[in-house]
């Protein structure tokens, strides 16, 4: 048989957060790149195609356009962690967006998520499918990583390799001729499926990673390959089938930055970007706010601090996932609004707390139990603002303890981790996911919150974030780096 004959071309991206013209120039190169029609084409999204700066309707109906575009190619796209959302409504327009796709032969796969009262895929959804390319069989699954409860929509997300070991029956019934699987979930997760299939005897012929937001070097030996986030890159990838086995061939790394906006999508994008001032000068870059996901960071400290000072709080905190971006000085460089969102485009309102030096100690303890398990990924960590500081221990179970904290240079535990002053109370502004109790925050569901107004009008983050960096113009230096709260390690 001529090999050439069964050659599938595979496109795989991930983590758009609405990025909708980085998302459309990725759409333009593998228009480009592909057979007339996306013909024997297969194009793989990680996930995550929500939460970010620009319309999220935007973003459905540019994958339609692609599906027009490319009638002949197969397309799927994995469930991530964000599109979930955070409300009734969030989840809601998942399922609709699943059905829109369907009716559009674009399939969204979740092989980990359970309807609790079927314990099956939901109906909206699919575990897996399988494709018949240029005469091969081709399967394809998919798994999200476990970061928020879902049980009040009546879902579960389960054990990522448990879940791949109930498609075993499947993968031996159909025998495909390759096997892809898309895994919204870390590195590791990634290597503990390449595991698990090997163990059970079915062969993955390309793991595409996503949720990993830094570079992550691919293992090329085990096939699992990690596209940059945010639409950064595409990858290409070539199937072959030379005496019936899969050879994978890497083709190329496409960086969003050199494709070109194909004239399709060129319309659309620039109107929703002028009618959302997407453009609009804000203020010039003054600060330089660095990110660190899972440590304090400069933009974190910053957008706290900027918190407690509006809620007239002793200190604040805030989930470190709403911050996507770091906000690097620039010389002579005027943000943007697009600049601001693409940092923080979550339009939550500030909240406020009292807690007690107990409820306190719980929350932070809740903030860095995951600290030497998951160093560079803790979802659960905390941006403090900087009168904030913490000493903290890796436990025998190899969690992470809160040895003693300190704020406002007063310690708040004794030399055996209990309160010193166990009436104290603490005012802490917040943002609403962690008060609601997400990320493993259950001390705080219960906790009455104050939303805060001005005007009648809500006080959202963002635009307290939006209104500092203004302010930053004449209260900093050009290139000033801002401080950070503290936190210790202690052996």
């Amino acid at each position: 048989m001529n090999t050439q004959d069964n050659t599938i071309d595979l496109f795989a991206l991930t983590d758009s957060h609405q990025e909708a013209r980085r998302l459309c120039c990725l759409f333009s190169s593998i228009i480009e790149k592909s057979q007339p029609l996306g013909k024997d084409s297969l194009i793989c999204d990680g996930g995550d195609l929500f939460k970010g700066v620009y319309d999220r309707q935007l973003c459905i109906d540019s994958y339609l356009k692609l599906r027009r575009n490319l009638p002949k190619a197969q397309m799927v796209m994995a469930v991530g962690n964000n599109d979930f959302g955070f409300n009734f409504e969030h989840i809601g327009f998942l399922k609709k967006t699943a059905q829109t796709f369907a009716q559009n032969n674009i399939h969204m796969l979740c092989a980990n998520l359970i309807d609790l009262k079927t314990q099956n895929t939901p109906d909206w959804i699919e575990a897996f499918k399988i494709f018949e390319i240029n005469r091969k069989k081709i399967m394809v699954t998919a798994f999200c990583t476990d970061t928020i409860k879902l049980e009040k929509y009546g879902l579960k997300l389960m054990d990522i390799p448990q879940s791949l070991l109930r498609l075993q029956e499947i993968y031996n019934r159909y025998k495909p001729d390759a096997f892809v699987v898309i895994n919204h979930a870390l590195m590791k997760s990634s290597q503990a499926v390449y595991q698990t299939a090997l163990n059970a005897q079915m062969k993955t012929n390309l793991i595409i990673g996503g949720h990993e937001h830094s570079v992550v070097v691919p293992d090329i030996k085990k096939h699992i390959y990690y596209p940059q986030a945010y639409n950064r890159t595409l990858l290409h990838f070539r199937l072959n089938f030379p005496d019936n086995k899969c050879r994978l061939n890497f083709l190329e790394e496409i960086k969003c930055q050199q494709c070109q906006l194909g004239s399709e999508f060129q319309e659309p994008i620039e109107q929703y970007e002028q009618a959302a001032g997407l453009n609009n000068p804000i203020a010039e870059s003054t600060l330089n706010l660095t990110k660190e996901y899972s440590d304090p960071s400069a933009i974190g400290t910053f957008i706290a601090d900027k918190m407690r000072e509006t809620a007239k709080s002793t200190l604040a905190i805030i989930s470190t996932g709403y911050i996507c971006h770091p906000l690097l000085y620039q010389p002579h460089h005027i943000l943007t609004a697009y600049d601001i969102k693409r940092v923080f485009s979550a339009e939550v309102p500030l909240q406020k707390v009292l807690l007690t030096p107990a409820q306190l100690k719980a929350v932070f303890t809740n903030s860095v139990c995951n600290r030497y398990r998951l160093p560079t990924s803790n979802t659960r960590f905390l941006q403090c603002s900087q009168n904030v500081r913490l000493i903290c221990f890796k436990k025998a179970d190899g969690s992470g303890g809160i040895k003693q904290i300190i704020i406002n240079n007063t310690a708040l535990l004794d030399d055996y981790g209990n309160p010193i002053r166990p009436d104290d109370i603490y005012s802490c502004a917040i943002d609403p996911f962690i008060a609601s109790g997400e990320q493993g925050y259950d001390i705080l569901r219960s906790v009455d919150k104050e939303t805060l107004m001005k005007n009648n009008q809500l006080i959202k983050i963002k635009d307290i974030f939006m209104n500092a960096l203004k302010e930053a113009e004449t209260q900093y230096s050009s290139g000033s780096q801002y401080p950070t709260y503290s936190v210790t390690d202690i052996e």
